[in-house]
């Protein structure tokens, strides 16, 4: 009885003319060079698109976070004004960029019937009881300085007949009834984005938009 040996050409031959079967897992155990390709065009295509979306959500990161700092401290001015049941005064310096908000010069801030908590406040990042800067009648409670890179593009008030203009500073008064002066404060950031901020004076709730 003959033993027959298959040598490596005729293995190959067989492969070639189709008389031995390759398993089809093995023979897709990897990727084509189509499909690559695929892949990576697909990739850069999502990239393209979520990129812009991205860089635009980072460049109003400060704006964002601008007008949640004048929304907080102005619904903390208001309730404070009605707690205490005396006027309280929220100032934004637009050459530095800091926003503090207070009452009279002479209030104290160590009494216990619904003052400033001093620890809370540091926890919350805010600095309090030190004077205000130039003689406004306001003691400096809290206070905040707005990101770097924000600056007011425009300020609108309405002014009292009584009630004194400063240079650098922007006052806004609450009221112990739970009112407040209406204004429209816009900031505007380097890349040209802007955010407009309107009160309403009589619910003392401020609305806010983004601007181009």
């Amino acid at each position: 009885m003959k033993k027959f040996f298959t040598s490596l050409f005729d293995i190959r031959y067989s492969i070639f003319c189709g008389s031995i079967k390759v398993n089809p897992a093995r023979r897709r155990a990897g990727f084509t060079l189509i499909e690559v390709i695929l892949v990576v065009v697909i990739s850069l295509i999502l990239m393209g698109v979520a990129l812009p979306h991205f860089a635009h959500t980072y460049k109003g990161s400060k704006l964002r976070s601008a007008t949640r700092t004048v929304s907080r401290m102005a619904r903390y001015a208001r309730s404070m004004a009605i707690m205490r049941e005396t006027k309280m005064s929220l100032v934004l310096n637009h050459e530095t960029m800091e926003i503090y908000l207070g009452g009279p010069s002479q209030t104290s801030t160590n009494e216990a019937d619904g003052e400033l908590d001093q620890d809370v406040l540091k926890r919350l990042g805010y600095v309090e009881g030190e004077t205000s800067g130039g003689d406004i009648g306001v003691e400096k409670e809290i206070h905040r300085f707005l990101p770097e890179g924000i600056e007011v593009a425009d300020f609108e008030k309405d002014w009292l007949e009584d009630e004194e203009e400063y240079e650098d500073l922007y006052l806004i008064h609450y009221y112990p009834n739970g009112q407040s002066d209406w204004f429209i404060l816009e900031f505007e950031d380097q890349h040209g984005l802007g955010t407009k901020l309107e009160n309403d004076p009589i619910a003392g709730k401020i609305h806010s938009e983004f601007t181009q």
